[in-house]
């Protein structure tokens, strides 16, 4: 609501000429209706335990308004981590205040600043990042600022485990790190 009433144009129009065509993200939209175009993977939530699972796919991430509806794909995730990380899309100054984060008080290091988390790797360094979920998906990605970038994806919730959460996390550890699962220096 803030970006239409400074604006005068809508969320999706602001995020298609700001970040979107400049970055050139070919899988990224903001959708204008309720159908979720073109293909996709298929977003699955269980409603109790036991229950057979239920396909939620047509649920539009509209309904989120701002919150949940942007449709991307991973490498998508990925560039735009890396540019906003490189400084491409905001000022410097800009950038340094999202990037000014306050510890959460969770065990597992997590800092938050202005719509982006910093997170320890195993090794040393940090990440930065976020994660999301929508009906029947869950999302998380991340970028280091000596380009590494990586996005994981699991097509059920709600219904998932907390070891749902907690494998999609070692996993992007994993990814990010720069050593790797045997504790071998990667090499990029």
């Amino acid at each position: 609501m803030i970006i239409e009433r400074v604006t005068g144009h809508t969320y999706g129009t602001e995020i298609r000429e700001r970040i979107i065509e400049p970055l050139h993200l070919r899988e990224t939209y903001v959708p204008r209706g309720t159908a979720v175009p073109g293909p996709h993977p298929r977003g699955y939530a269980q409603p109790g335990e036991g229950a057979p699972l239920v396909d939620v796919t047509r649920v539009s991430p509209s309904v989120g308004g701002a919150a949940g509806s942007m449709i991307s794909s991973g490498t998508d995730v990925n560039r735009f981590l890396a540019a906003l990380l490189r400084g491409e899309l905001l000022r410097p100054a800009q950038l340094r205040e999202m990037m000014t984060v306050r510890p959460t008080g969770n065990a597992d290091g997590r800092a938050y600043g202005l719509g982006l988390e910093s997170r320890p790797l195993p090794g040393g360094g940090v990440y930065w990042g976020h994660t999301g979920d929508f009906l029947g998906y869950e999302t998380m990605a991340g970028a280091t600022v000596d380009g590494r970038q990586a996005t994981v994806m699991v097509n059920l919730g709600p219904g998932s485990s907390d070891a749902q959460s907690d494998d999609l996390g070692a996993a992007l550890r994993t990814a990010l790190s720069s050593r790797g699962p045997w504790g071998r220096e990667i090499r990029r």
